[in-house]
């Protein structure tokens, strides 16, 4: 298995910036995690985390398995608060006090051709800047009443 790379991803600010995240570890779900390295973050708490896996749907030595591979990227961007006051002179370390979670899984049959995955990577590109998934995902605006 070839080493993971670092992954920079622009953010959505006005003036993008550029967040470069470096692979950390691999847990025992076979999840490649990725921690936020640049711009650097003041306190770990708040580095945003990527994290990425992949399973193989099919093999020639297990035919048990189903033939759809799984790939599967999750997003982690925390929030931190400070609780508590500095009365005593000494301001608490922050904590987490949310996380703002994506994650985007593909279901990719083995039988299908590298240009139907691209179809579909594209696809989903594309319905995260459709104007109704913009105010689902923005707003919390519910669509069409449901």
């Amino acid at each position: 298995m070839p080493s993971a790379a670092n992954v920079t991803i622009n953010d959505g600010s006005a003036t993008p910036v550029a967040y470069t995240f470096a692979p950390i570890q691999k847990d025992e779900k076979g999840v490649i995690w990725f921690e936020q390295v640049t711009p650097s973050p003041t306190n770990l708490l708040g580095a945003y985390r990527l994290s990425y896996k992949q399973v193989r749907g099919a093999s020639q030595s297990d035919p048990r398995l189903s033939g759809v591979g799984t790939c599967v990227y999750a997003l982690w961007l925390p929030t931190l608060e400070t609780v508590g006051t500095s009365d005593s002179g000494i301001t608490p370390p922050p904590t987490v006090a949310y996380r703002d979670v994506a994650r985007l899984a593909f279901d990719l049959p083995e039988r299908g051709t590298s240009a139907e995955r691209k179809n579909l990577r594209a696809f989903a590109f594309n319905l995260l800047q459709n104007a109704v998934a913009v105010q689902n995902i923005d707003n919390l605006q519910t669509t069409y009443g449901v």
